[in-house]
């Protein structure tokens, strides 16, 4: 049954118009960054003499800044996908219709979820082209780039089991929206936060907690048994919680 609703879900998604709209932005805002950043990297070289040069590093300008840069974009996609999961479902009253259905609070969250974090994934294909650019620009370490895609890909489902988790509190996708901005910002707070303090153990704590914090781990290419059972628990975590929102409509 989570299949069928995963595949349900992702007819719906690639039937919507804001769907295609968000492809199309997405792929327009992560290649204008890729080439301002590239610029960017060129007009540094040129600026400083040739003696400095090996000072600026190629990786940390434009490869970690660039996936940083798409992570942080994920923040204000996300959400609009998710708005319409369970929200929309609740406001036109198909949702007494699917549970009526022979199918669980869970499968019904778990298929929604994984239908929108494979669109997701299918949202990141086109940057696909930016390692094919760098490895002829003369980056050869693709280890790097490896642990670039999977952080996007462990935080995008961070993000769309948080949207999901905001759709369920609400009939109203732009409400949905504006909580699941909310929740998904609210880790990067947490990230900034353990940044700017001057206490060591509570710095490290907020960063363990964020998931911004795990993400610069693996944009650095190490990836940590404690991050995969980070993100796990994340993820559970977000979707029971969806779980128990639908099944408070017993209570």
């Amino acid at each position: 049954m989570i299949a069928v609703m995963a595949r349900r879900e992702m007819a719906q998604l690639w039937r919507s118009p804001l769907a295609w709209t968000l492809i199309g932005l997405f792929t327009l805002l992560t290649g204008w960054t890729f080439f301002n950043l590239l610029v960017g990297y060129a007009d540094n070289i040129q600026a400083v003499p040739a003696d400095m040069q090996s000072q600026i590093n190629f990786l940390e300008e434009v490869v970690m800044r660039l996936y940083a840069n798409i992570n942080f974009f994920l923040l204000f996609f996300i959400p609009p996908l998710t708005m319409r999961l369970l929200a929309e479902e609740k406001r036109q009253g198909t949702l007494d219709l699917l549970l009526a259905a022979p199918i669980t609070d869970t499968q019904i969250v778990v298929g929604k979820f994984l239908a929108t974090w494979l669109f997701t994934v299918i949202l990141l294909v086109p940057t696909l082209l930016f390692p094919v650019v760098l490895f002829w620009a003369g980056v050869p370490d693709q280890t790097v780039l490896l642990g670039c895609y999977v952080g996007l890909i462990l935080n995008s489902a961070c993000y769309v089991a948080l949207g999901l988790f905001a759709s369920s509190l609400t009939e109203n996708q732009v409400v949905a929206a504006l909580l699941g901005f909310i929740f998904i910002m609210a880790t990067w707070l947490l990230s900034w936060i353990a940044q700017s303090t001057d206490n060591f153990m509570v710095g490290e704590v907020l960063r363990w907690i964020s998931v911004t914090g795990h993400f610069e781990t693996l944009v650095k290419g190490v990836l940590s048994t404690s991050d995969l059972v980070y993100y796990a628990g994340f993820i559970g975590l977000s979707l029971g919680c969806s779980v128990q929102v639908l099944g408070s409509r017993n209570w």
